[in-house]
């Protein structure tokens, strides 16, 4: 076969593309092969290689913790079609006994757990990562420091961990710290982060440089309050970390930098902003009662800006909805009885049975809210998180039934029971944390092998 004549041409690119794709479809995995340049990932886009149907692209319910109850609650949407309508929320039935505990985070169809161990409910898959290495030597005290993950399955079947600083309100801290750090800026740069790899099972030092302006100094960040529900978005390969009062964390790790953007609002200690991913890309929402705000970043122009989408009180009342607080709804609680309940289960059910239809987040069977009702007197609102797809955003309604609430129509719909029976008997306090969970069947987790 002659040699082309030039030799910057790849013999690659001397295929057609269907025979490329023939071969691309025979290696695995198929995201690592999109990845290696522009030319393979449009045979792999064009053809359809990789299978939208195994992508998490679809609902498939909530994960919520409960104040001091150490398990997740999986409140599932109902499915009708499998693989999904198995996805189950027990995790004992796929882990060892060290991994139970609750869930810190979600990316992408993997979840994180408090025991450091990543599963795929899906997949009924997980894998273990070991604890990170220790800060460097005297920030322990000042600092703070949470995991996050980082998936996404069209890049690679691997998964990251970033180990995030915060600084520590001074109400906690009783030392105090020395003027020349006081007057540091925060974040800085760079600013040097541990991340877990799991295509080299090793944690290591990365180094991100700020694009853009500093949130303030670490006097600043020392004022201001600590943060209950915090929460992180991986949004077109940008890592978003809302973990300090006023401010976001954009960070980009293919380009090693990352960005300080600023809150709309001030945050007053008493209802803390909500960060989440949804239908048209980072969204913030703030529920003060029943008032509702809800901002959408744009990242269009050069200055990241929050644009106002939604402002408006939100009044509901369940007497025109035949509301039954025992109701069941159509979506369903799932959770682990061994991790949860230590005695005699015949007073509850683990497990609701499940209505056989599904539930549709158009569906015109909802209350419409633009008449002002009055408000449920079964308690107040929390936001648990948005549907990734719609602007749908959903509401623990006094930590008892799940809501959905469609920004568009400012309609709601009752998607069931947040919480078992027996917690009456506990005396539980509300939902601490939640995670909205998008199934995937992609991914590499080795269940310890």
């Amino acid at each position: 076969m002659e040699q082309p004549e030039d030799p910057k041409l790849n013999l690659v690119d001397l295929l057609p593309d269907d025979v490329l794709a023939d071969i691309l479809r025979r290696l695995a995995p198929l995201a690592a092969c999109r990845c290696v340049c522009k030319p393979w990932r449009a045979v792999v886009d064009g053809h359809r290689l990789l299978r939208a149907d195994l992508l998490p692209l679809s609902l498939g319910g909530i994960f919520v913790n409960f104040h001091e109850v150490f398990t997740s609650f999986f409140l599932r949407r109902p499915s009708a079609r499998p693989p999904a309508a198995a996805i189950s929320g027990k995790f004992e039935d796929f882990t060892p006994t060290a991994a139970r505990s609750t869930v810190v985070d979600h990316c992408n169809g993997l979840l994180m757990l408090r025991s450091r161990y990543v599963v795929n409910p899906a997949m009924q898959r997980w894998a273990a990562f070991p604890e990170p290495p220790p800060p460097r030597p005297g920030i322990a005290r000042s600092f703070y420091h949470d995991e996050y993950l980082v998936f996404d399955p069209t890049v690679s079947p691997h998964y990251e961990v970033f180990l995030i600083p915060s600084v520590t309100p001074e109400e906690f801290v009783s030392k105090k710290l020395r003027p020349k750090v006081e007057e540091s800026e925060w974040p800085p740069s760079p600013c040097f982060l541990s991340v877990f790899s799991s295509s080299t099972g090793q944690w290591e030092e990365r180094s991100f440089v700020r694009e853009g302006e500093a949130a303030g100094t670490i006097a600043d960040m020392r004022s201001q309050p600590l943060l209950e529900q915090y929460n992180a978005v991986y949004w077109k390969r940008a890592l978003y970390v809302h973990r300090e009062a006023n401010f976001v964390m954009r960070i980009s790790p293919s380009k090693s930098k990352y960005q300080v953007i600023k809150l709309p609002i001030a945050q007053d200690g008493y209802v803390d902003p909500f960060l989440a991913r949804s239908e048209k890309g980072v969204y913030l929402a703030v529920l003060d009662r029943c008032h509702l705000r809800v901002w959408i970043l744009n990242e269009s122009c050069e200055q990241m800006k929050w644009e106002l989408k939604y402002d408006k009180e939100i009044q509901l009342s369940f007497q025109r909805w035949n509301y039954d607080e025992e109701s069941v709804g159509p979506w369903t609680l799932h959770y682990s009885r061994r991790d949860v309940y230590d005695g005699d289960d015949t007073n509850y059910n683990a497990e609701v049975a499940e209505r056989k239809f599904e539930w549709d987040s158009d569906s015109d069977d909802v209350l419409d809210l633009e008449d002002r009702v009055q408000r449920s007197s079964h308690g107040g609102f929390l936001i648990l998180g948005f549907h990734p797809y719609k602007e749908v955003i959903f509401l623990d309604e006094g930590s008892s039934r799940g809501l959905a609430y469609h920004l568009g129509t400012s309609k709601a719909q009752d998607l069931g029971r947040l919480r078992p029976n027996f917690f009456d008997h506990w005396h539980v306090e509300g939902v601490n944390r939640s995670f909205v969970y998008t199934p995937c069947w992609i991914g590499e987790l080795s269940n310890g092998i």
